[in-house]
């Protein structure tokens, strides 16, 4: 490797978010805190730097593709309001909560870029001091930083925010974030060199983006599509058998647009999501089979009629209608059924459930709004939350569900379908999960 005299670069690497909730957050803060005071800037989490290198170009794409390695995204959760003092101001932000992944993806890059680097900010010098956060404002003038966050600390929560039954305590400027509590993605992480975007790495499609394709629609549009076949979220091929079974899901929500935001799903647009939700649904439900849709069919200005979608869907479904669904002729508010000795109550939302419901309440409604209290599956309550967010967006047999519910222990939550199969012997799932 030459340094040479090649003339120093400063540089950040940051992810560029697409999460239309935290940007309208950001944008409404100065109206929730009456204080105007410092900048916001593009939705974005730093990641490493600032830091100055005269490192070759390539060998710093190198660095950072070997560092992504085989991740397909980055996760992390929203944590506490904080604060925080720079050189020019103070910040008010969200704190992030990194997965596990994430956490080791910093600690690559602190290893592989600080031996390379002229100048490092000494947040990143090994072993790594970083804070992952969004900020709501940065760069506040000294002089109005303490009366901004006590502003801040003042909001009073959003009149439209429903607390729910057993959920932790939130700050009162999150309640103003219109979307589920489900963990954020990271799909690109993007180098700026001199303060301009120069290259962007695309995780799930393994390949470096050029500042015009790092904006191209249709390149997102293939991210995402790459991402839901490496996760198994869209369904290839048919996986049909027999003899004929019985399958649950809800809230498939198709046409409304504001659900891929509100809930985070893998989609660029309504008509995308439509489409791999219905081919997911075909691929899986054979036209002999019985599907348990337990409501929320569509939803929005744009959806087209129930009876469109549903002259399109495999298989003899059974209607339990939802709170977003118009008059579906058959369709029930509630459904008992019986796999062996287990009972089940369909029903969209688990609060109409019978009081003391001998077996198990299987719902929709909640999305991935609530896991603490909704997850997949909850022992305590015996819920089963089959919202289509938790299955990975492709109906569940019903055999598959009583596998995994022998299996659960008592007073264990699980969160979705997929950590429900992780936990599960391979022999013990249904052949077409395999």
């Amino acid at each position: 490797m030459r340094i040479g005299t090649r003339k120093a670069a400063d540089y950040i690497i940051m992810a560029r978010l697409r999460d239309q909730a935290l940007g309208e957050l950001i944008s409404h803060f100065p109206a929730l805190t009456g204080m105007s005071s410092g900048e916001a800037r593009e939705l974005h989490v730093t990641l490493f730097g600032p830091f100055r290198s005269r490192i070759n170009g390539g060998t710093l794409l190198t660095r950072v593709e070997e560092g992504a390695g085989d991740l397909n995204q980055l996760t992390f959760r929203i944590g506490d309001l904080i604060r925080l003092i720079g050189l020019r101001g103070g910040a008010i932000a969200m704190s992030l909560v990194p997965d596990q992944e994430f956490s080791a993806f910093y600690q690559r890059l602190v290893s592989a870029l600080s031996p390379l680097t002229e100048w490092c900010t000494w947040i990143d010098t090994p072993p790594g001091h970083r804070i992952f956060h969004v900020s709501l404002r940065f760069n506040i003038p000294f002089r109005d930083f303490d009366l901004f966050w006590e502003r801040t600390l003042g909001i009073t929560p959003s009149p439209e925010y429903e607390p729910g039954e057993g959920r932790s305590p939130i700050p009162a400027v999150r309640t103003y974030l219109k979307a589920c509590d489900s963990p954020v993605s990271i799909f690109r992480i993007a180098i700026m060199r001199r303060g301009s975007l120069w290259r962007e790495y695309d995780l799930p499609q393994k390949t470096w983006l050029s500042r015009r394709e790092s904006a191209d629609t249709g390149e997102w549009e293939r991210t995402y599509q790459t991402f839901r076949q490496n996760e198994g979220l869209e369904l290839p091929e048919s996986k049909h058998s027999t003899p004929s079974r019985q399958f649950l899901i809800s809230d498939l929500h198709l046409g409304h647009g504001n659900i891929i935001h509100y809930c985070r799903r893998p989609f660029f647009s309504p008509d995308e999501m439509d489409d791999v939700l219905i081919q997911n649904w075909n691929h899986r439900v054979g036209i002999s089979d019985e599907v348990f849709y337990l409501g929320d069919l569509c939803h929005g200005r744009d959806a087209l009629p129930a009876a469109a979608y549903l002259a399109r869907l495999n298989g003899t479904i059974h209607f339990i209608a939802g709170n977003h669904d118009e008059v579906i002729p058959g369709s029930v508010t509630s459904m008992i059924i019986h796999s062996g000795a287990t009972q089940f109550c369909l029903i969209h939302d688990p609060a109409q459930a019978p009081l003391n419901f001998p077996g198990w309440v299987i719902h929709g409604h909640h999305h991935n709004n609530d896991l603490e209290t909704y997850p997949f599956i909850n022992t305590c309550s015996r819920t089963v939350n089959i919202s289509a967010e938790l299955l990975d967006f492709i109906p569940i047999s019903i055999d598959e569900l009583c596998t995994i519910l022998q299996q659960v222990k008592p007073g264990e939550k699980v969160g979705t379908l997929k950590e429900a199969r992780d936990r599960i012997q391979p022999g013990h799932l249904p052949d077409d999960q395999l």
